[in-house]
């Protein structure tokens, strides 16, 4: 049989309800009482006026008319024991218990109850005296600023305060003035909780809970969170901010926690609960219980329901849930909101007629009444809160546009109601289904900022004379002089470790690889005879592992430390998807330096029968271990395996990583004593390839590798490879990582003087080069390598004698010799069968020696165009030279920088486009040695790949040397990396290394002299540039986007590929004549860390930034970025350059020159200016920026700078002084606002609260203070107070509006020359009050208003602006204070801005200067 039900309450909520139960085919009729012209005679819904405050009627009421169930919905009923007298009386009714609705009802209570059963909520205190609770919220050592009253107050009982003397007054208004009644009486102070405010309800049979989606409320009144709190002025659920982990969290340890404490403590509660919750970094807390649905989240939880709500209530109220759990529409959202009315939540006027009704709920919107009733047939307002306008669609989006429809088709004249509910949720889905971060695609940045604090203590110990600079600039800086030279020739080399890195990687031994690339770098620049001075690497990798990247520098670090030169900086990429995990490329560039000369090779001094001294290697280095990896293949060898050709105990891991040798402390006193004629490193290519790079041509080299003693690891891999003896020549270097040229009569004490320290032997001999014939001939590397083997068969070697004079060692291999070893026959045969068998090749493992060859013949010419004063090297000896004389440098300091491209190179990779990385590249490592104000002079490149593709490899490098053209530095030199395995085909990595010099006088930042006020020119970026590209890809990935569509946000015709291809802009050209003039203070090149990070590299840490992005034109991809990837405003600004790939630092007086300059080859603004930095506040503030980024209209912001390209200035601070309306408030506003301001209100106080001068402030986005002089004991406690508010906001200057309080004159002299008041009469005529009226009495037919600084006597400071007014026949004080108040909003602007500006300041004497240069 179908029921009849009785829902109690007149709102919305209860609207909702009826609405819900009328869909019930087992209810019959739904009363509802009260109710609203919403629920009157409406299908199965009426209204009845039965009494729901007298229990015993009710109840009868019920019997009489067969109310089967009564559903409660206020929290005023449930409290006042409606649930326990109906059911009491035999009548069903659904809710919680009087004693279980204390949950509401008491905040004291509901705190307690927490506090007991462990449930998370804010720290508190509740308290029956006033004294006692502003005690607490004095002394508490968190913020105590939410102050409630405990008992119900229609939802209103709540202040949050901003400051502990608001918190005291509310704490006074509840419980002295008993704003609130007897809900007042007792107080609860909390903790004030910073995070998002959600609401989680559930159904609850009193032992288990059903949890409802979550929903949120929006409690003020305006858009943007603004204006008073209110009851609500919409909600929307479900909310996604609330993930189903965590609402299974909130369910566990919230909702099901506090029914098993009420059950536990004998209240069972059967009902809906309602938990207001914070989500706090902290975790989740309770803010508050309510006992019942709330108002307005009901209106958007039943619509969601699926179920029967009938039944749902049936089955809580007998025990059911558990078994029969209520269902929800999980792909929908619902919107609602609240139409209130003029005036709201303040006083309201009732009866205002209402229209359209019918043709809302006819579009598929759901209209549910409040405050609603009938008159004449006809709907009127009767209420605050009037309709709630609920639309359920597919998206949040559409919902509330739905619901927004909805709303603007409603007749209701003056009607109240926000149009942004949910815009918390729409910003979180943006970062949650599109919204990304850097770091979301694999790029941490915090985590790169870790690794350098980590490494700058290990750099700094690598410190020496000549090393100036620490990491984390632009660019490294070395000072030559104080290194002690005189005459240098600079020397630079760069290199990698190879798939060295790959066994390093997989036995997860890191450290000792930085040894190997310092040694891989300085013993090339050792081979020039130079010193090796500074160090820089590159370490890129998939994704950042700090402790690994530490590990590895470290090893750097302490390698340069063993060096002798400073590790000066270095460059960490991190690029997903390029790497995959755990591995990792390295690169590094070291520059030295060598007196003229003191160069080596000295290619004029060697001779046919100098001999060749070897110097040990530590075994294979870094060089050739694709053929060793290869080799371990073949031998079914782990790293872990030990090694037969070692000591014992020690594993193949161990022999291989066994770090290469740096040579620089043994070898420099010996290069240093002239006796060195040549210095060959044998590195990659072997014994065959690096001797001849330091003879003349006409020269052959005769070795006999029964001279040395050959590490057993040499003798493995030939016997296990069957590796030839040439390519054993050509790959490894056999037991000797130096040989070095010297004169038979020096050889003797060279030797001696190696052999003290280090084991080295004379190995060889030059002789004359016969036609045709082998530059290196290596006699009898197979018999010594087959005799270093523990494991193989030993042979006399020949000849074991020293060789004395001139000895050419091939003498002592004749026919004889091989006519021997032939007719052994047998190991002849074996040896060739083997080799057949086994044999391995460097090229068989991937990496082709002949290619890398062909390669450099194709760049050299490209190089040889970059050639410019200076530069005397070509590519292909050890390292580059450069002659900083014939540069035209007289005491330079030297300044280099390293980088890479990123993941921009996945993309020319995917495109095939691979030319333009090569600007990139230059333009990345240029742009930084710019910042320090040197002139770029050389570059070095590394081009690292799997299988080396010359054409490929070409066009990079063939772009790096149009770049360095292009750039005005020479390309003096590179390295190209074939590592098998570590790059898949076709992928590559790049690493350049920038050496620049700029004179002693001429070095940026000039850091003192940076003052605030100063100006920032920003000069036009090309676009992206080369940082964020792992973020641009995910972008892409999610917008469904190749290379090769279109791109919407460029010219017709282009590609999203050639958009972001655009190479990144070199600046050198263009900034290096400006650099010279000494206009420029600093320098920030926009690259990684966007501008978040790059622009306080080159500041004081005082200074501040202000940019307004609306003064500089925006590329579109960026805004495309922002919007499709849903990226934040701090995210653009920290990750991209967006727009500015450069910004200056000048002097206000500089400003139009440089910019005139700038803009005469390059888009360029002024864009931002410096101000001191307050403490705690950010260091760089970009406004405007997500409006420009959206193409909305910039808002004019106060940050000191001029749209019209007029010399912007510092804006003065100024905080005004109310103490009710703020008369002149809106006019100081309105001026302040103007771009030509020279004004910037940062703070409003009042000494009365909830004025309508603060409100003016709050919505003109200016921050409010509230200083009660009610509550301060004297007036110069009360001064006191004020003074320090002022000094929190930095306050310059004071202006009072309004403000009827009488300063101290301690306070008036502090702020002497700072106070400035207006007084409605012409000074001095007519001081103090009632000055209208006075004029009036006096007969006066002139009078007016008057702006002067305030002295101790009232209305008797100097006079800065007058403005006089006619007194007219009939003249009221009313009309005439009206003309007076329209003159004062003239005059007090004019006022402010003449002594903002400095046109006008009061001398100590108390007289006025007048500067009108200075005047606005």
């Amino acid at each position: 049989m179908a029921e009849k039900v009785l829902v109690v309450g007149g709102g919305g909520r209860e609207h909702a309800l009826a609405w819900k139960l009328a869909q019930s085919p087992q209810v019959q009729q739904v009363l509802v009482a009260p109710g609203n012209a919403g629920t009157a005679n409406c299908g199965k819904i009426c209204n009845s006026e039965v009494s729901v405050s007298n229990h015993a009627i009710l109840a009868q009421f019920c019997k009489d008319h067969h109310v089967g169930l009564v559903v409660v919905g206020p929290e005023v009923p449930l409290a006042a024991g409606m649930v326990d007298d109906l059911t009491a009386a035999g009548v069903p009714c659904f809710g919680p218990s009087a004693k279980a609705a204390q949950l509401e009802a008491s905040k004291s209570f509901s705190k307690a109850f927490m506090e007991r059963h462990g449930i998370p909520t804010a720290r508190y205190g509740s308290f029956t005296a006033a004294e006692e609770a502003c005690s607490y919220i004095r002394t508490a050592d968190f913020p105590a600023l939410v102050v409630k009253a405990s008992g119900l107050a229609a939802g209103k009982g709540v202040i949050v305060a901003g400051d502990r003397e608001e918190a005291c007054r509310a704490v006074m208004d509840i419980m002295k003035d008993r704003a609130f009644g007897s809900a007042g009486e007792t107080v609860v102070v909390e903790e004030l909780l910073e995070g998002e405010e959600v609401s989680c309800l559930c159904f609850s049979d009193g032992s288990c809970v059903s949890a409802m989606p979550p929903a949120q409320d929006h409690k003020r009144l305006q858009d943007g969170d603004l204006g008073p709190n209110t009851g609500g002025m919409g909600a929307y659920c479900p909310t996604p901010q609330v993930s189903p982990e965590l609402l299974q969290e909130i369910r566990d340890t919230v909702l099901q926690k506090t029914v098993d404490g009420m059950r536990k403590e004998g209240t069972p509660y059967v009902g809906v609960l309602y938990a207001g919750l914070m989500l706090t970094k902290q975790g989740l807390k309770v803010l508050e219980f309510n006992c019942r649905f709330g108002d307005p989240e009901c209106q958007v939880l039943l619509p969601l329901l699926k179920s029967d709500l009938y039944e749902v209530i049936l089955n809580t109220m007998s025990g059911k849930l558990l078994s029969s759990v209520p269902a929800w529409h999980r792909d929908s959202s619902a919107v609602t909101v609240v139409m209130a009315s003029a005036g709201y939540p303040g006083s309201y006027k009732k009866g205002v007629e209402i229209t359209g009704l019918s043709q809302v709920e006819d579009s598929g919107v759901q209209v549910f009444h409040a405050g609603t009733a009938l008159k004449e047939g006809g709907v009127v307002s009767s209420g605050g809160r009037v309709l709630t306008v609920t639309a359920v669609k597919p998206s949040l989006e559409s919902a509330l546009q739905a619901a927004n429809q909805g709303v603007a088709a409603v007749g209701f004249p003056g009607a109240v109601y926000r149009r942004d509910i949910g815009h918390r949720a729409i910003a979180h889905l943006k970062r949650d289904r599109r919204g990304l971060t850097y770091k979301d695609c694999g790029v941490d940045i915090d985590a790169g900022n870790k690794l350098v604090e980590m490494i700058k203590p290990l750099a700094k110990k690598t410190s020496r004379p000549g090393c100036n600079a620490e990491l984390g600039g632009f660019a490294g800086l070395f000072d030559l002089k104080q290194a002690g030279f005189a005459d240098p020739i600079l020397v630079s080399g760069t290199d990698g470790v190879g798939t060295k890195l790959r066994i390093a990687q997989a036995c997860g031994r890191h450290g000792g690889l930085g040894q190997d690339l310092v040694a891989m770098c300085v013993n090339d620049v050792l081979a020039q005879g130079a010193e090796p001075l500074f160090f820089l690497d590159y370490f890129s990798c998939g994704r950042l592992d700090v402790d690994v990247a530490a590990a590895v520098v470290g090893g750097v670090a302490a390698a340069c430390k063993l060096a002798g030169c400073a590790l000066l900086g270095g460059e960490t990429a991190e690029m997903p998807g390029v790497y995959a995990e755990g591995e990792y490329d390295l690169a590094g560039f070291c520059v030295g330096a060598v007196e003229r000369g003191a160069l080596l090779p000295r290619l004029e001094d060697i001779r046919e029968g100098d001999l060749l001294v070897g110097v040990a290697s530590s075994g294979v280095h870094s060089n050739g271990f694709s053929l060793v990896s290869k080799v371990l293949q073949r031998a079914n060898l782990e790293y872990s395996s030990p090694a037969l050709f070692a000591d014992s105990g020690q594993t193949v891991g161990d022999v291989l990583l066994t770090p290469t040798k740096i040579y620089s402390h043994l070898l420099q006193p010996i290069l240093r004593s002239g006796a060195v004629k040549a210095f060959a490193h044998i590195t990659g290519g072997g014994l065959l390839e690096n001797i001849p790079r330091v003879l003349p041509q006409e020269l052959a080299v005769d070795l006999d590798a029964s001279r040395w003693s050959i590490p057993p690891v040499f003798s493995w891999l030939h016997e296990e490879g069957g590796l030839s003896e040439e390519e054993m020549a050509r790959t490894f270097n056999c037991g000797l990582g130096a040989v070095l040229v010297v004169a038979p009569v020096d050889a003797q004490r060279v030797l001696c003087e190696l052999q003290a320290h280090e084991e080295a032997w004379i190995v060889g001999s030059l002789a004359h080069k016969r036609q045709g014939a082998k530059q290196v001939v290596v006699h009898n590397l197979k018999r010594s390598l087959q005799a270093a083997g523990a494991a193989l068969n030993k042979e006399p070697a020949v000849d074991q004698k020293m060789p004395c004079k001139r000895i050419r060692i091939a003498d002592c291999v004749d026919g004889s010799v091989l006519s021997q070893v032939q007719d052994s026959g047998l190991q002849v045969v074996d040896a060739k069968l083997n080799c057949d068998r086994r044999g391995l090749t460097y090229k068989d493992c991937g990496v082709d020696i002949d290619a890398g060859n062909k390669l450099v013949e194709m760049i050299k010419p490209l190089a040889k165009k970059t050639s410019r004063p200076g530069c005397n090297a070509e590519l292909g000896g050890f390292a580059g030279l450069f002659d900083l004389k014939q540069a035209g440098f007289a005491d330079p300091i030297l300044v280099s920088g390293t980088d890479g491209v990123g993941t921009k190179l996945r993309i020319a990779q995917a495109c095939g486009r691979h030319g333009g990385l090569g600007q990139d590249l230059v333009a990345m490592c240029v742009n930084d040695v710019l910042a320090q104000g040197a002139e770029p002079l050389f570059f070095l490149d590394y081009f690292s790949c799997g299988r080396l593709d010359v054409d490929v490899a070409a066009a990079v490098v063939g772009g790096v040397a149009a770049a360095c053209k292009l750039a005005g530095c020479a390309l003096l030199g590179g390295e190209t990396a074939e590592m098998p395995g570590v790059y898949a085909e076709g992928e590559y990595d790049l690493a350049g290394f920038c050496v620049g010099a700029v004179e002693r006088g001429a070095l940026l930042p000039r850091l003192k002299d940076i003052r605030e006020g100063d100006l920032l020119v920003g000069v036009a970026s090309s676009g992206v540039h080369s940082n964020g590209f792992s973020l641009v890809s995910k972008v892409l990935q999610r917008a469904n986007l190749e290379y090769g569509s279109p791109a919407l946000f460029a010219d017709s015709g282009r590609t999203v590929g050639d958009v972001l291809l655009t190479p990144t802009k070199i600046y050198s050209h263009l900034l290096q004549p400006i650099l010279r003039s000494g206009a420029v203070k600093a320098f920030a090149h926009i690259t990684g860390g966007g501008l978040l990070e790059n622009i306080p590299r080159v500041l004081p840490q005082e200074l501040a930034v202000d940019l307004d992005a609306s003064r500089w034109s925006i590329p579109p991809v960026f805004s495309w970025l922002h919007e499709e990837g849903g990226l934040s405003e701090e995210e653009m600004a920290r990750t991209f350059n967006c727009g500015l790939g450069a910004v200056l630092v000048v002097a206000p007086v500089d400003a139009q020159r440089v910019l005139c300059e700038l803009q005469a080859h390059e888009e360029a603004w002024i864009v931002g200016s410096l101000a001191h930095k307050r403490q705690g506040a950010k260091q760089v503030v970009v406004h405007n920026l997500k409006r420009c980024l959206n193409k909305e209209p910039a808002v004019e912001q106060n940050v000191g700078f001029h749209s019209n390209g007029e010399m912007p200035r510092k804006r003065t601070r100024v905080a005004v002084l109310i103490s009710g309306t703020g008369t002149n408030l809106q006019a100081l506003i309105e001026q302040a606002k103007r771009p030509s301001s020279s004004a910037e209100i940062v703070v409003v106080i009042s000494n009365r609260p909830r004025v309508q001068g603060l409100m003016k402030a709050s919505k003109a986005g200016i921050q409010t203070r509230v200083v009660d002089h009610k509550l301060f004991g004297s007036r110069a406690e009360f001064d006191g107070t004020i003074d320090r508010v002022l000094e929190e906001f930095g306050v310059e200057l004071v202006c009072l509006a309004g403000f009827m309080r009488i300063l101290t004159g301690t306070f008036v002299k502090k702020w002497n020359g700072k106070l400035l008041n207006i007084h409605p009469s012409l000074l001095p005529s007519f001081k103090g009050v009632n000055a209208q009226k006075q004029a009036l009495q006096a007969g006066v037919r002139v009078t007016g208003c008057t702006v002067h600084f305030v002295a101790e006597e009232v209305d008797a400071g100097a006079i800065i602006v007058q403005e006089a007014v006619s007194v007219r026949a009939g003249d009221t004080e009313e009309s005439l204070s009206d003309r007076i108040r329209e003159a004062e909003h003239r005059a007090f602007p004019a006022a402010l801005e003449l002594v903002a500006s400095g046109a006008v300041r009061l001398r100590e004497d108390g007289r006025i200067v007048w500067e009108p240069s200075s005047s606005s």
